[in-house]
């Protein structure tokens, strides 16, 4: 990678400016370069955390993606994505994209298999993943972040904000110009060693936003197209003498070999089931709805817990009470076989919860 084509990391660390043209007016700001423009919270957050050093240009506008299964108005940039969470109180109302992550999911790599040399002397070892950040690296980890709280300094979660967590130990690999580097892995972001360039350009960040491209942040698989089973139903749950009236609506549902909220894995031979529902009450009662309502049957017909953690941690439904007209929606995750049928069952009353009228289900895998 060439120094014009790299991100001048430490350069924050001596003040050196790298500004981009002048704002054509007060709401947007355009660069030559690539033609493209932030404007509004982009804007703002761009130029209040890092800028051209740690994001680089802007390679396109403002565009609705699906990320685990949700609408997300994201922007993309040379080293990453910067998402609008609307639903969010600032500052996290725009977060960093795990674009670390998804190179390597795009690589077909995975990085439960990298080395784990430990604490080789300075280093700091971040027990959530088994990998240790030293030397350079974990200086200029620590030297950037997030302005979390407005305090000057910068704490060790604003630098987990900006960066996430190491993925990877120090490592050899092959980069584009054919050459190759010490890099190490971070779930939003790829540090490069150059020791052919002079201080402060032997630590790069990776052009990650240019190389991941437009691909989806997550491989979503359509609603199934068994006519027995729609995306959309509508169900009738009795409990004693009422009888209430649900729109279900499944969303989206895909697999994954990696629960993201605490880095666990399935058992051999099964996958994350991850899905995504709205629940609408249309009864003229008020109604309950939870994410622990929900079950998943396989083949045999045997009950799969959902996963609490993931649960907690993600865009969950919280335990809620649905008035008349009102709706919900969020996401759980499922460990389940990685073959063999699978039913997602809505049941929210124990007693008797798979009887005729107490429930509404979904074929997601025959």
């Amino acid at each position: 990678m060439s120094i014009r084509n790299g991100i001048i990391l430490l350069a924050l660390l001596l003040g050196l400016g790298l500004q981009p043209a002048v704002p054509t007016h007060a709401a947007q700001r355009c660069f030559s370069e690539t033609n493209q423009c932030i404007d509004g919270r982009i804007r703002e957050f761009w130029e209040q955390n890092g800028g051209l050093p740690v994001f680089g240009l802007p390679i396109g506008a403002v565009e609705r993606v699906l990320i685990e299964g949700k609408q997300v108005d994201i922007q993309r940039f040379e080293r990453n994505r910067l998402e609008l969470h609307h639903e969010n109180a600032r500052p996290y109302d725009v977060l960093v994209g795990r674009i670390g992550a998804d190179r390597l999911t795009q690589q077909g790599r995975d990085w439960f298999g990298f080395a784990k040399n430990g604490d080789t002397g300075g280093c700091k070892v971040f027990t959530e993943t088994g990998h240790a950040v030293c030397g350079k690296i974990l200086t200029a980890w620590r030297a950037n972040g997030l302005k979390l709280d407005g305090n000057g300094a910068v704490s060790a979660a604003e630098s987990l904000a900006l960066f996430g967590l190491p993925l990877s130990d120090l490592q050899t690999e092959t980069m584009a110009d054919g050459q190759q580097y010490q890099v190490q892995w971070f779930e939003r972001a790829r540090f490069e060693l150059h020791p052919e360039n002079e201080f402060p350009y032997n630590v790069l960040l990776g052009l990650l936003g240019t190389e991941v491209g437009g691909m989806p942040t997550v491989a979503v698989t359509p609603p199934p197209k068994d006519p027995l089973y729609e995306p959309q139903t509508t169900g009738f749950i009795a409990s004693g003498s009422h009888r209430f009236k649900y729109v279900m609506t499944l969303n989206n549902f895909h697999y994954e070999t990696t629960n993201k909220a605490d880095y666990s894995k399935p058992r051999d031979g099964y996958q994350f089931l991850i899905f995504n529902m709205t629940i609408t009450n249309l009864g003229p009662s008020t109604a309950h709805a939870a994410m622990y309502m929900f079950n998943v049957l396989d083949s045999n017909g045997r009950i799969l817990d959902y996963d609490y953690e993931y649960r907690i941690r993600d865009c969950a439904i919280d335990s809620v009470t649905l008035l008349p007209g009102g709706t919900t929606s969020g996401c759980t995750l499922f460990e389940v076989p990685a073959t063999g049928r699978l039913e997602i069952v809505y049941a929210p009353y124990e007693n008797d919860q798979f009887a005729p009228g107490r429930y509404i289900k979904w074929v997601v895998r025959q």
